[in-house]
């Protein structure tokens, strides 16, 4: 007992004990100035985390060197050199003591306008946010505001949001990339499930996969405050999964875990990940229930699953394999739901692009939809595929009660929202077309096709600049979507842009390989009346018009903006009499465009749309559940 009050007596002397509490409170002070100052001048996220790290390591060495050294008034001498008599320990305490008096006080004043002042500005940004992030909400000012969905670092942040970045492999073999990226799509879509919650859609989220990048970029760029990452090595029937979850404001690391599981025990820790997650964002879930359910119990069916599913974004030629991945796990477990919604949903792909004949591949995926809902109800990949089944036959109310379900159980999928806006726009719902294509853009902002649609409704509603700004910037993701280029000269024309029509024309014709004289002739004859008997004589020829050409209604939006009302007319039922099941949706899904304005009031059209039952509800303004409401995804 001695001895202990002999050491501190003796750290007291060595003013060891004051130098602790002065360190401690001056390194509390410069942490909370410096994550507040930093990413005020767009400080890296490593330079707040770096401060931490140096203040951390600098105390040990702070309290040896006071135990060491001594301040006199010839300098810094080591204690064991000064007789006790020339020690001026106890007037440096009495220095120490004011600083510390000081401090505290900055410290306090800073705590106080922090709390009652700074922090009370955060939460209203961040509720602006979250009224921003509605697609045609008004603004605080009472204006109309008309979000930039291409720039999300422009708009506030929501405070309740993430992206999942993918999941790296470490388990020293490539082929086992589907495995991680796969735990990375289940802890996403568990995600998605929690109200009041943004989640970065997959795509845009992989668009950063194996990309060294600064957080605070990611989480502008994604439109999010917070990151999650994490790594992924399984062996045998082990997994070890380890998260850390990241503000994206200022680098912070705000939790971390690991977990050891047996891999037919990963559906629980992907629950447990995305719990956690859901903890630290101070989101309430609905008890105790699971976040991620276990779809199927074979290990290997769930293995087939994700390769099909990593695959699909890829669309073309190779969603073959993917249709097969699908079948062979529904083999092994014929109950996987999941798995029988994927073969509905490629089938319905594989038809659109011209890979499987139509009136098979929608009894297929008919067949496939309804086995997957009779296996699980409450699966939101199933009713979308039931949707998209419904749609291309063109029973539009059961195509959008399943789309309105699918986003009730699964509100921030954005390809959902993407589908179910594209069937809006095909029965003239524009105006919601074109909140729930916001909406599919903001979840997914680096992704093509969402633009893609936005830009094509947007020009359905005649915004034309908008519409153009869209698809220019889906032409930057990814230029080889030709369509876009024939959107794009569509949106020109509307704004009477006939050269920049042309020269976007000219582009995509030749990347269709087809003739761009012949487009470029028409768009000239739009513009100039003079020269339309001869581009109606050209198109009577049947010449290919880029790819409008794949289904005769093409031609009849042609005909129309020539005014050649009576060939516009014949075309359009022509080629709705003459399509079969699935194609007859596509010719018909261009119905709503400008194109076709200059015969939208003639009776013999509106008999095409009784006929085929399409409904006209352009003057409708209601709001179909889930599409603007700020509370889901």
């Amino acid at each position: 007992m001695s001895n202990a009050r002999s050491l501190i007596a003796e750290l007291r002397r060595r003013n060891v004990i004051r130098m602790a509490g002065l360190y401690v409170v001056a390194a509390w002070l410069i942490t909370q100035v410096t994550g507040t100052v930093l990413p005020m001048f767009d400080a890296p996220a490593w330079l707040p985390r770096s401060v931490v790290i140096l203040v951390a390591v600098g105390f040990i060495p702070a309290l040896i060197f006071a135990w060491v050294f001594e301040l006199t008034p010839e300098g810094i001498k080591r204690d064991a050199e000064i007789r006790p008599e020339e020690s001026i320990a106890p007037q440096t305490a009495r220095r120490m003591d004011r600083t510390i008096i000081v401090v505290l006080i900055i410290a306090l004043v800073y705590f106080a306008v922090d709390k009652f002042a700074l922090a009370p500005r955060r939460e209203a940004a961040q509720r602006e946010t979250a009224s921003a992030s509605i697609p045609g909400r008004p603004a605080a000012s009472g204006a109309t505001s008309k979000p930039d969905s291409t720039s999300v670092a422009a708009a506030v942040i929501p405070a309740k949001s993430i992206a999942v970045l993918p999941f790296v492999n470490m388990s020293g073999d490539a082929k086992n990339e589907y495995f991680s990226d796969g735990v990375t799509e289940e802890i996403l879509d568990a995600l998605t499930q929690i109200p009041d919650l943004k989640v970065a859609a997959r795509t845009s989220a992989f668009a950063f996969k194996g990309k060294d990048q600064d957080l605070r970029k990611v989480g502008e760029t994604l439109g999010v405050a917070h990151v999650l990452e994490g790594s992924v090595q399984s062996a045998g029937d082990e997994v070890r999964i380890t998260a850390q979850l990241i503000d994206a404001r200022n680098g912070f690391h705000l939790w971390s875990e690991k977990y050891d599981r047996k891999l037919t025990n990963v559906f629980a820790v992907e629950d447990e990940i995305s719990k956690a997650i859901a903890d630290h964002l101070k989101l309430t879930l609905q008890g105790a229930q699971a976040l991620v359910t276990q779809k199927t119990s074979n290990a290997r069916a769930h293995d087939l699953y994700l390769r099909g599913l990593a695959l699909l974004p890829a669309r073309g030629p190779g969603m073959r394999e993917t249709k097969s991945y699908f079948e062979q796990a529904v083999a092994i477990d014929p109950d996987y739901a999941d798995a029988w919604a994927g073969i509905s949903f490629i089938h319905v792909l594989l038809s659109a692009y011209m890979l499987e004949p139509f009136p098979e591949a929608i009894d297929q995926a008919t067949a496939a939809a309804e086995r997957a809902l009779r296996l699980d109800p409450r699966s939101g990949f199933s009713h979308a595929a039931a949707a998209s089944v419904f749609r291309n036959k063109m029973d539009f109310a059961r195509a959008e009660s399943e789309y309105r379900e699918a986003i009730a159980l699964n509100p921030g999928d954005a390809e959902t929202y993407d589908q179910y806006a594209q069937m809006l726009s095909a029965v003239g719902a524009i105006e919601q077309a074109i909140d729930v294509a916001r909406k599919s853009v903001a979840l997914n902002p680096l992704a093509a096709h969402p633009r893609y649609t936005l830009g094509y409704v947007l020009e359905y509603g005649h915004q034309h600049a908008e519409a153009q700004a869209e698809l220019r910037r889906g032409l930057e993701l990814s230029p080889a979507i030709s369509i876009n280029r024939m959107e794009l000269a569509l949106a020109f024309i509307g704004s009477g842009q006939f050269a920049e029509a042309e020269e976007q024309a000219r582009i995509g014709a030749r990347e269709n390989n087809e003739d761009p004289e012949l487009i470029a002739a028409i768009i000239r004859a739009i513009a100039n009346p003079a020269l339309r008997a001869d581009a109606i004589r050209r198109l009577d020829q049947g010449g290919a018009v880029g790819d409008y050409d794949l289904f005769r209604v093409a031609h009849g939006a042609w005909y129309s903006l020539l005014g050649a009302r009576d060939k516009a007319i014949q075309s359009i039922a022509t080629g709705l009499d003459d399509a079969v099941v699935g194609e007859r949706y596509y010719s018909a899904q261009a119905l709503f465009a400008p194109a076709f304005d200059s015969i939208r009031d003639d009776p013999r059209f509106k008999a095409i749309l009784v006929k085929w039952g399409i409904p006209d509800r352009r003057a409708e303004h209601y709001q179909a559940a889930g599409t603007t409401d700020a509370t889901h995804g």
